[in-house]
């Protein structure tokens, strides 16, 4: 019998990559899990210590107010974001694409501005803008008619816990929108002027171009903007830690920020690994439903 000779390059050459994954992503999600059925604090973390109580982190959630506090401020904060980001992003790059549109490439580099900035730099820009009492919007609208009837009188942007949340939201769309617009700038090349002109023939107005031939071929652009947009907007805390640190009163403490503020100011690391996996867990169900509802309206047609 001859023996069978066994080609190992194939294995070779993903094993890199197979490791990168396990050291970064599989081996970091396996020990958040194992943590969150611990009553760990950080002295336990320096010592290796914390005492094992099993499921009682993720049962306790229920039961926190807290928890269902900022489960309703990262609706409100997600779902805000997401449409606005999306919504503009199709916008602003539609009017790029558009052959009427002049330096279009300095335009998106300006978009990108935002984008690309740092989260703190962001913050402290927009507290310089609407703190009550340095803000350039409060010292503005003090003396400006206009203002005040547009609702932007002076009142505490930031401080006032029923619109705070919905200021937050403003501004992570103004940060946000440059990656919707890249995706979606992606999506307006990928479309043949050919399919515009021969709409344009047979008489179709603007409005029916967009609808009947952009939209659909975007689809598949704006699923994977909405997933990404989604995910990376669940994920953000940095920015309202530095603007508001999750108040006044809680009330713009999104889960990311909870989960943040209870692992590292609190110190309940334990709990905060419990939050972790929920947050992942949510991010896989909303990324589901994108894919079914996508799917249900491509099989429609």
């Amino acid at each position: 019998m001859t023996k069978r000779k066994y080609n190992y390059l194939p294995f070779l050459l993903v094993a890199p990559a197979i490791l990168m994954l396990i050291s970064i992503t599989i081996f970091p999600l396996m020990w958040s899990f194992f943590t969150s059925l611990k009553k760990m604090s950080l002295l336990d973390l320096m010592t290796h210590g914390g005492r094992y109580i099993g499921f009682k982190n993720y049962l306790y959630m229920p039961h926190d107010p807290l928890f269902w506090n900022a489960i309703k401020n990262s609706i409100i904060f997600v779902g805000i974001s997401v449409i606005g980001q999306v919504t503009m992003g199709v916008i602003l790059a539609s009017f790029l694409h558009s052959k009427l549109m002049r330096f279009s490439g300095l335009y998106r580099a300006i978009f990108l501005i935002p984008w690309i900035a740092s989260s703190v730099i962001v913050a402290y820009s927009w507290i310089y803008i609407f703190d009550t009492n340095l803000g350039f919007l409060p010292t503005l609208s003090a003396n400006s008619r206009i203002l005040q009837l547009l609702g932007l009188a002076r009142r505490d942007w930031l401080t006032n816990s029923s619109i705070v949340i919905y200021v937050l939201s403003f501004i992570n769309i103004w940060k946000g929108t440059a990656f919707s617009v890249l995706m979606e700038s992606a999506g307006f090349q990928s479309i043949p002027d050919s399919l515009y002109e021969a709409a344009e023939v047979d008489g179709a107005t603007a409005f029916e171009r967009f609808y009947l031939i952009t939209l659909p071929l975007l689809k598949p652009f704006i699923l994977i903007n909405l997933i990404m947009t989604t995910m990376i907007t669940f994920n953000v805390y940095d920015l309202i830690l530095v603007i508001t640190s999750g108040g006044p009163a809680h009330a713009s403490e999104v889960l990311s920020l909870f989960t943040y503020n209870t692992g590292f100011s609190k110190g309940e690391l334990g709990y905060a690994s419990a939050l972790s996996i929920i947050l992942l867990l949510i991010n896989l169900t909303i990324t589901s439903l994108y894919l079914i509802f996508f799917r249900q309206k491509e099989e429609a047609v």
